[in-house]
């Protein structure tokens, strides 16, 4: 007897937002242990969307900071980030970030809300919503440990824990700085592994690429400058011309063909 086997799952690419949360609790453990997730408040959110349209991408940085007071405004901000047909990515989203979101949202009466209702309603197996951590087999990794075996940047200079601390000593822009960078880290981490399922190189090379050039034109990026910069940025960068000029010979071919493949039916 043949035995199923479940299809390989087929990631959108064309709209894809990566987004990290940053949060506090009233009242930190007294083992100095994480936090329950339902005892978190998000203070800052960063999501990219990363747009493709044949072989470009174009990009947008979105970071809020979540005050007491506009939760909705957040909630609402975060909410249109995730249009239908779009994917969010997310490393450990489905056991903290978008729970954080659905809680919060339900603590402050927005019902309607269905794009977060979406995302963190997804199971391992539904396009809606990859989780890296899915991606690389479990719950054995962090993003900092797949950072440095992939030399990708990441905590540079803050950590998770220190996010407590400047956000009550005011730092908002190193909070918001830190949340940005985690992000940018994700998006990287998450091209490896959409490349590696796919056994396409181009689905690493060319967006990041295009990532590359994007941070180094925009004055507001530079602190993010190093993602730009990295070993696998500057592989991309290398790699990206050779591959646009295969993927528009292959489209010149494909439209002659098509043209004389029309020229011969009018010709019957």
């Amino acid at each position: 007897m043949r035995q199923w086997q479940r299809p390989p799952l087929q990631y959108p690419h064309e709209h894809v937002t990566v987004f990290d949360l940053e949060t506090i609790v009233d009242e930190e453990m007294p083992d100095g242990s994480f936090p329950p997730w339902p005892r978190h408040k998000p203070v800052a959110g960063s999501f990219l969307t990363a747009h493709r349209q044949g072989q470009d991408h174009d990009f947008t940085l979105n970071t809020f900071i979540c005050r007491e007071g506009g939760e909705e405004h957040f909630l609402r901000k975060a909410d249109a980030l995730f249009p239908s047909g779009s994917m969010a990515v997310t490393l450990n989203g489905r056991g903290f970030d978008t729970q954080v979101l659905r809680l919060q949202a339900q603590r402050h009466g927005l019902y309607d809300l269905r794009n977060i209702a979406r995302i963190a309603e997804a199971g391992r197996y539904d396009i809606d919503h990859l989780d890296l951590l899915d991606a690389y087999g479990g719950r054995g990794a962090s993003l900092a440990e797949l950072c440095n075996a992939l030399d990708i940047p990441v905590k540079t200079s803050v950590s998770g824990a220190d996010v407590g601390d400047l956000w009550r000593q005011g730092d908002v822009r190193a909070v918001a700085r830190y949340v940005q960078e985690d992000v940018l880290a994700s998006y990287l981490v998450y091209l490896h592994a959409i490349a590696w399922r796919q056994g396409d190189e181009r689905l690493i090379a060319l967006p990041l690429a295009d990532l590359s050039v994007w941070i180094e034109s925009e004055p507001k990026l530079q602190h993010l400058k190093p993602f730009a910069t990295c070993r696998p940025a500057l592989w991309a960068r290398s790699r990206a011309p050779a591959l646009r000029a295969e993927a528009a010979l292959a489209d010149a071919e494909l439209r002659r063909r098509r043209e004389r493949d029309e020229a011969a039916f009018a010709a019957r």
